[in-house]
């Protein structure tokens, strides 16, 4: 959401409600020390980390995590055709047969809000083997996370914009009112 000109677009983006915000944090801490531990076992490249951020960011279209991890998978080395076959979750064409099933992982997890299934979950196990898959699924929940607190953002940016709007279009409309209630007394008792 950059232009917050059109107020009465409806936000389409997936976002926090207030009880699923606290289930998120929660989460989120949660996964926290299961990051640590994959960004220091280094079984999944700085590269291949952010390509699984710009998978799951493709789904979830968070404008703040687009730029921030564009910018974070250029510092990696990856060319801007990778990056933007990612976001437009081109994932066959953007990455080797290697990392294919992570991404295309990345992306169930996303568009199924957090629930890919026990299938997927073992697909993934079996192939990269246990910690590496515990690895990328916490990259997954990381950015999944941090999607939809940026889109929560922009939804509240929106909301307060509509509210400010509406606020501008009544004091309009009461001034155009007592305007023409003034005009009409003028009218009526000239001084």
């Amino acid at each position: 959401m950059t232009d917050t000109g059109d107020v009465s677009a409806e936000f389409q983006k997936k976002t926090f409600t207030i009880r699923s915000l606290s289930i998120g944090i929660a989460r989120f801490v949660h996964n926290i020390p299961r990051l640590v531990r994959a960004k220091r076992a280094d079984r999944v490249s700085d590269q291949f980390a952010e390509k699984i951020m710009l998978a799951v960011t493709a789904v979830n279209e968070c404008q703040y995590c687009t730029r921030y991890h564009t910018d974070l998978a250029r510092e990696t080395g990856m060319d801007q055709e990778t990056i933007t076959k990612l976001l437009e979750s081109d994932i066959g064409s953007a990455v080797d047969d290697d990392e294919q099933p992570a991404l295309v992982f990345a992306q169930q997890y996303a568009e199924t809000d957090e629930n890919p299934g026990r299938d997927a979950r073992n697909a993934l196990r079996e192939t990269y083997g246990r910690e590496t898959a515990a690895d990328v699924l916490a990259f997954v929940r990381a950015i999944y996370f941090g999607n939809l607190l940026g889109n929560s953002y922009d939804a509240v940016r929106l909301a307060l914009a509509r509210r400010v709007h509406a606020g501008r279009q009544c004091l309009r409309s009461a001034s155009t009112r007592i305007s023409r209630v003034v005009e009409r007394l003028r009218e009526r008792c000239p001084v």
